[in-house]
């Protein structure tokens, strides 16, 4: 039976892995008086027999908004960054190059019409470290002239070595080889920035010019700042960025949106200012394609490590500043009288601009959705895009020609296309359906439903808080066994779009409620911050509350075939709830959670977290208290340890800067000495658990964890 068990989640498995993922899309130049669209995709894909996820572009020739073709996909997993120049002659491509096993040279690529132009050996070159290619840091933008390429990089450190070193008998030098080296510096520490971003220290600012072959360090920005996400001014003599401090010691950046930073903006001659104010964290500059506006995403710095943000408009001549959406508390109406919760999305696309240079457009979650809107820098109207169901994400806008990506937990993800209508009739916006998919298995039977909730009891004005059912919905009673799955963050959400590893358990019988407690995204900044202080208390209250009435709701759900199963926060949540209601679980799976707060504050890359999420005030210059650590250790779901009862399968990632994996393994030593089963996963990876070959062993893993403790 187990064996039987194993085959079909294998087979399952592999089927649900087989949709791509689409990472960017172009809608390239059209031919003057032609009604054709041309538009490259780029996706990935995971791929089992390699190991790892690949990279590819699909060619889509679409006529008078119907597709017509596509030419056959075309492997770019060696490209790292690549780019087109504004008319398209142009193409520049960084790519990783295997050379010695286990390690890589970058090369820079030049094409032109189709051919490739000229190559810079990076590595060889040693103007710089390793180019960033990152989410946060990353920038590959072509100069106006079409003659420079401007990037980010890792700055180049004098060579160390130690203060003895035979010398080779070659060497006219005394000492080294070249003179250039430094004794005694290789042991030296420099902090980076954390989990995922290991090894990136100091970032710097690179220009190419593909005509005189010469890469130079931008000079000019200060030294205790790490620019990023660079773009070119729109006369191409300066540039404009993000500078985020890197003083006092930095903390992780990767998913905090709350980082102190400033927009810059740096002159050809190499004169620094800064376009942002004071006590801010900024994303995501772009300028208008007339070069009049320069728009970016703000929040104040410090606080929740996600939370709502304004759209901030310079006026690019007179450098006026404005804020064109405000944070939003609670909720607002948008032009068609929809509900709107503010912007919680931490990029905007890449062209994000209408043709009339005064609406641009973005995406953001929403509640159980994430939704495309219109916004106008004139009269800060917010106006919302149609999207029959599920979630749509807006990728590439050129010509009022806009693509989006459209998804659903049950519907892998598609593309779409459409043209903007004018000022006024964007409610009216027609789409057509780009590309689709051969599925080797449906989702097309199982149930999608959304879930409102309120906490009645409750005497704070933040009470009401959503979830998502997804999954069989059977006629019989007490027919379904249900995970229940808050998420992490804990300042994120569960949305309606495409999720591999829910249709891997829907399709194997399971029920899903996705959770999103008070303290989650796309409901306004209020619900983001009524969690503070409250984390092991509101939020396990809340997931309890959908618990029982999803049960009422749904007949067809078996309440003695309920298991638990999270990552990060919403692993914290599942060891709180097993620990909490110990009777009402059958069997837990745990990834990278947050055990004991206290002793994680030490030794993650982001200490603020334990103190602002259990409502305390954090700063370098202070150390905790006791009673501060009295308080972080009682939200701690090390607290019930002695309650737990429930079968517990933990999976960690030793590489995890974020939750390292003692705080697993301490729990897996406690569970063992109250008797409880448990298994513990040791997975040489980091915080997501997300290397293809450990994604699949993991859910396997929680799969067959589930089946053999609700048969």
């Amino acid at each position: 039976m187990f064996c039987f068990q194993v085959d079909k989640v294998v087979k399952v498995f592999k089927a649900v892995t087989q949709y791509p993922a689409p990472s960017s899309a172009r809608i390239m130049n059209g031919v003057a008086g032609s009604s054709g669209v041309t538009v490259l995709s780029s996706w990935s894909q995971r791929s089992l027999e390699r190991g790892k996820s690949v990279k590819f572009q699909r060619t889509h020739f679409i006529d008078s908004l119907q597709k017509a073709s596509d030419m056959l996909p075309v492997d770019t997993t060696s490209e790292l960054l690549s780019g087109f120049s504004k008319s398209e002659e142009w193409r520049g491509v960084v790519r990783d190059i295997p050379s010695e096993p286990n390690k890589k040279k970058q090369h820079l690529e030049v094409w032109n019409h189709g051919q490739l132009w000229k190559s810079f050996d990076l590595s060889a070159l040693e103007v710089h470290g390793d180019v960033y290619s990152d989410y946060d840091f990353r920038s590959f933008e072509w100069s106006p002239c079409e003659e420079k390429l401007l990037y980010v990089a890792e700055k180049k450190l004098p060579k160390a070595e130690p203060f003895y070193k035979p010398k080779s008998q070659d060497s006219k030098e005394n000492g080294t080889g070249d003179g250039k080296a430094i004794k005694g510096e290789e042991y030296v520490f420099r902090p980076d920035w954390g989990e995922q971003l290991e090894g990136k220290h100091q970032s710097v600012v690179i220009v190419c010019d593909t005509k005189s072959e010469m890469l130079s360090v931008l000079e000019g920005i200060p030294d205790h700042l790490s620019p990023g996400q660079v773009i070119w001014t729109p006369d191409g003599k300066g540039i404009v960025g993000i500078a985020w401090k890197n003083e006092p010691p930095r903390l992780g950046l990767i998913y905090c949106t709350n980082r102190p930073s400033y927009i810059f903006h740096l002159t050809a001659d190499g004169e620094f200012s800064v376009l942002s104010s004071e006590g801010q964290a900024v994303r995501s500059p772009r300028f208008s394609l007339n070069g009049e506006h320069l728009v970016w995403l703000q929040r104040p710095s410090g606080g929740p490590h996600n939370g709502a943000h304004k759209l901030m408009c310079c006026e690019w001549n007179s450098k006026q500043v404005e804020t064109i959406v405000d944070i939003v508390q609670q909720q607002t109406l948008t032009v068609g009288g929809t509900p709107f919760y503010g912007l919680f999305n931490q990029t905007l696309p890449k062209r994000c601009w209408a043709g009339d240079a005064s609406r641009l457009l973005l995406s953001t979650p929403q509640q159980c959705s994430i939704k495309s809107y219109v916004i106008d820098i004139e009269d800060k109207s917010v106006t919302e895009l149609d999207c029959p169901e599920g979630s749509q994400i807006v990728l590439d806008i050129w010509n009022d020609m806009v693509i989006c990506t459209r998804s659903s937990l049950k519907l892998p993800p598609i593309l779409v296309l459409g043209r903007l209508p004018s000022r006024g009739c964007e409610h009216t916006m027609v789409w057509s359906v780009i590309t689709s998919w051969q599925a080797s298995l449906t989702l097309d039977s199982l149930a999608c439903h959304y879930m409102a909730f309120t906490q009645e009891e409750e005497s704070q004005a933040c009470k009401s808080f959503n979830a998502i059912y997804f999954g069989p919905e059977s006629g019989q009673d007490h027919d379904v066994p249900l995970i229940v799955w808050p998420h992490g963050g804990p300042h994120s959400a569960f949305t309606d779009d495409f999720k591999m590893e829910a249709a891997l358990f829907a399709l194997l019988g399971f029920g899903m409620l996705l959770v999103n407690y008070r303290g989650s995204i796309g409901a306004g900044q209020e619900s983001v911050e009524f969690l503070l202080g409250r984390i092991g208390d509101s939020d396990v209250k809340d997931v309890h509350l959908a618990v029982v009435q999803a049960l009422k709701q749904f007949p067809f759900l078996n309440p003695n075939k309920m298991v638990l199963f999270g990552g990060s926060h919403g692993g914290f949540l599942v060891t709180h709830l097993s620990g909490q209601f110990p009777d009402l679980f059958k069997a837990v799976v745990a990834r990278n959670p947050v055990i004991d707060i206290p002793a994680m504050f030490t030794i993650t890359d982001i200490p603020d977290w334990a103190a602002v999420e259990t409502g305390l005030s954090y700063s370098e210059l202070e150390e905790m208290n006791a009673t501060a650590f009295e308080k972080m250790r009682k939200c701690s779901p090390i607290t019930h340890v002695s309650s737990v009862i429930a079968p517990t399968l933990l999976l960690l990632g030793s590489k995890d800067k974020r939750v390292p994996s003692s705080q697993g393994i301490h729990y897996y030593n406690r569970l063992l000495s109250n008797n409880v089963k448990t298994k513990l996963m040791l997975y040489e990876d980091n915080h997501p658990l997300n290397q293809v070959p450990i994604e699949m062993d993991n859910l396997i893993n929680s799969v067959l964890w589930f089946l053999q403790h609700t048969v």
